[in-house]
This record gives C-alpha cells, sequence and structure tokens, in this order.
C-alpha cells in the first residue's frame, strides 16, 4: 500500500513537471521558427509517436466515433497549438502557463451551457473568482503596471477554452472508447494537414541554416513526445490508480513548474501576477470539488461494468 501511495504521488509530479515545462519549451521552439512552424512541428511529431503508442488499439476503433475524434483533435490539439505559439511570441512562458490554469473552469462552464452538467451556487462563485483572477493576468503587465498585452492573453483564453469543449465531447461521446486510441486519432487528423503545411514552408531551411533551430527543433521534439503522446499515457494510468479527484491536482502544480522555469529564464515576474493566480486556482478549487468526486464515480461505475 505504501508503494502505491508513493507511486501516485511520483506520477503526479512526473506529469506536473512535463506540462509545466510545455510553455518554456514552446519559447525554445520561437527562437527558431515562426509560430505557425512551431504549431505545425508540434502537431506532426505528437502525431507520430501517439500512433507508434497506440498503434495495436487501431482495431478497436469504432467508425461512429471518428467525427468527434476529429473534433478533439481540432479543439483539444490544432487550435490551441497555433494560438499558443502565436501568444507566446508576446507573453512570458510563465504567464502561459499561469493562463492555462483555467481550463478546468471554461470545462465546468461549457458543460453547464451546451452538455447539460448539473451545477450549484458553490461553482459558479467558483467561476466568477476564477475569471476575476484572469482578468489580472490578461491586464496586468509583466513589468508593471495594466496595460499588458491583451490581445496575445486573450488566444490563450481561447485555448483554453477549446480545451474545456475538448474534455466535455470526450466526456459526452468518448467514454467507451481507449484513451490511447482517442488520443492517437485526434492528433493523426490535424497531423497529418499540419504537416502537409510544414512541407510547403521553409522548415527544411531554417532547420539546417539558422543556427538555433536545432535546438529550437530539439525542444519542440521533447515537447511533442513527453507533453502530449507520453504525458497522456501517465494521466490516463494516475486517474485509473489514483482516481480523477487525485490527478486533477496536477492543474495547481502546473503554474508553479511553469513561474519557475520562467523565472529561471530571466523573465520579470509582476507579484501581482501571483495574486491572479492564486484567484484562479481558487476558482478551480471550488467547481471541481464535487465535480471531480462525480467523474470519480462515473470511473467506478465503467470499471465495475467491464467486470
Amino acid at each position: 500500500m505504501k508503494n502505491l501511495l508513493s507511486l501516485k504521488w511520483v506520477m503526479l509530479i512526473v506529469l506536473a513537471l512535463i506540462w509545466g515545462s510545455s510553455f518554456i519549451l514552446m519559447k525554445q521552439g520561437l527562437k527558431g521558427f515562426p509560430p505557425e512552424q512551431v504549431a505545425a512541428i508540434r502537431m506532426v511529431i505528437a502525431c507520430i509517436a501517439s500512433s507508434l503508442f497506440a498503434i495495436r488499439r487501431f482495431k478497436n476503433l469504432k467508425i461512429s466515433s471518428i467525427k468527434y475524434m476529429a473534433i478533439v483533435g481540432a479543439v483539444g490539439s490544432g487550435i490551441p497549438a497555433l494560438l499558443f505559439a502565436f501568444a507566446q511570441t508576446k507573453l512570458s512562458s510563465y504567464l502561459a502557463g499561469m493562463l492555462n490554469a483555467l481550463t478546468p473552469l471554461f470545462t465546468m462552464l461549457l458543460g453547464v451551457l451546451f452538455f447539460r452538467s448539473k451545477f450549484n451556487s458553490q461553482q459558479i462563485i467558483g467561476v466568477l473568482i476564477g475569471f476575476i483572477g484572469a482578468a489580472g493576468l490578461v491586464f496586468i503587465r509583466s513589468g508593471g503596471g495594466i496595460t499588458g498585452e491583451v490581445t496575445a492573453a486573450i488566444l490563450i483564453v481561447i485555448a483554453t477554452c477549446c480545451y474545456g469543449l475538448s474534455v466535455n465531447v470526450i466526456k459526452s461521446f468518448l467514454m467507451d472508447q481507449d484513451a490511447l486510441l482517442i488520443s492517437a486519432i485526434s492528433l493523426i487528423i490535424v497531423g497529418i494537414p499540419y504537416g502537409i503545411f510544414l512541407s510547403t514552408t521553409d522548415f527544411y531551411v531554417r532547420l539546417f541554416d539558422v543556427p538555433e533551430a536545432k535546438l529550437a527543433f530539439l525542444s519542440l521534439a521533447t515537447l511533442s513526445i513527453f507533453g502530449t503522446a507520453f504525458a497522456s499515457i501517465l494521466y490516463f494510468s494516475l486517474v485509473k490508480s489514483a482516481g480523477p479527484l487525485f490527478a486533477s491536482a496536477v492543474t495547481y502544480l502546473m503554474p508553479v513548474i511553469a513561474l519557475s522555469w520562467g523565472i529561471a529564464d530571466g523573465e520579470i515576474l509582476n507579484p501581482l501576477h501571483i495574486v491572479a493566480l492564486f484567484a484562479i486556482l481558487a476558482g478551480v478549487a471550488l467547481i471541481s470539488w464535487k465535480g471531480e468526486l462525480q467523474v470519480e464515480n462515473l470511473f467506478k461505475r465503467l470499471k465495475d461494468k467491464e467486470h
């Protein structure tokens, strides 16, 4: 029992380190490639890596699920990859990591609006507090003042909204499909057009002629393989072994890792950003406590049905 408890904590910390480091890796990738190529490189490599992990699962694919996997691929990976890449040309990596904590708020809000999810007064308060914190992150500039890069920050807000939609589509239409299969098929669907686009750009010229490009490509490859393919497997394993409630704690750890990397890279920290982050995390805590328990019960019912 003690070993199992230790293992779940190790898995949680490793997952937080991987996902929390994704923003600094994207920042490094942007030093060698323009944002549209950064997004394309991420999707192509993630597509290949996820396919290799899930190749034995393809026989279990349900044709009726492909349309939902296409939606998950677009809003869960393809669009956010492009939005984050453009946003991080203007925003610090730690601020991008903090704004990413909005995902659970949009998951709940979109679930209520479009997927008939139930909510209570505690969750409504959580959403309001979370969005107050988000407004602070959007409008407070890293060096001080309140005239930050609003447009770039809004791109990340839209990306987290996409993530929230993706989670609701999975919960509503794909719970009977294997997580690795969902990841692989959705990434193939977006990876192929991104690969075609990448082949029409000066990617190869940049890779061999631009001094920073090789290190940038290595950063993006690390992000794609570990941050997308491997992290998906790790997260699903953590959900199954420790439950969704425990696994959701990664939401609280990721901004800390992103902030640590940002400070280490010399980014200017505004203390007001920390206050705004705490407001977002407080909102996430209020909306997720009961909701995560409901998801955990759903996983238990699915597990019982398998037996």
